[in-house]
């Protein structure tokens, strides 16, 4: 019994160490109610909430790090309810409930960081660079980074749509 439960023990361990060698980021948690993902365009501003992500980052070890969110296309909000439901109409969040973002690589840049990788709003996925910042402080840390994005280009195509959204994103995390 104890020639084949060393063995045994000593595979288990070796294969589990093996994971946590590979897979050493950091998995970040959202402080609720404290982000704040922003949008402005000439026409007008607002506001999305219902983020939901999964951040695995970790500042050396970049070729490990991956960011996946995505926000509740019907919690778009600019200030005015008519609005508000013309632009949930634009998004068709009827039937496409979320916006999402997945990194596909991420790279240190001299301001901070840039995330490449897939949004998609709508039916449409296309790829795009966030460039962002990394704050990490005793509590956790913040990314925040801006991008601009042309409605267009993702079929949101309704009158009054602006040309460009100008996003600006803060999210305070702990581990």
């Amino acid at each position: 019994m104890k020639k084949v439960f060393f063995p045994a023990l000593i595979a288990l361990v070796i294969s589990t160490s093996a994971f946590t060698v590979i897979n050493n980021t950091t998995l970040w948690k959202v402080k609720e109610d404290t982000y704040s993902v922003k949008f402005t365009s000439k026409a007008f501003d607002g506001t999305f909430k219902g983020l939901e992500s999964d951040l695995q980052f970790d500042e050396n070890n970049l070729g490990a790090s991956k960011l996946t969110a995505s926000i509740n296309a019907n919690s778009i909000n600019t200030g005015n309810g008519m609005r508000n439901g013309h632009a949930k109409k634009g998004l068709d969040a009827a039937n496409f409930k979320t916006v999402k973002f997945v990194s596909t690589s991420i790279a240190k840049t001299a301001a901070g960081y840039e995330a490449t990788g897939n949004l998609t709003i709508k039916d449409v996925t296309k790829a795009i660079k966030i460039p962002f910042t990394f704050n990490q402080n005793a509590d956790g840390g913040v990314f925040a980074g801006t991008f601009s994005v042309k409605p267009t280009d993702y079929n949101v195509t309704r009158k009054g749509t602006p040309e460009v959204l100008n996003f600006q994103l803060s999210v305070p995390v702990t581990k």
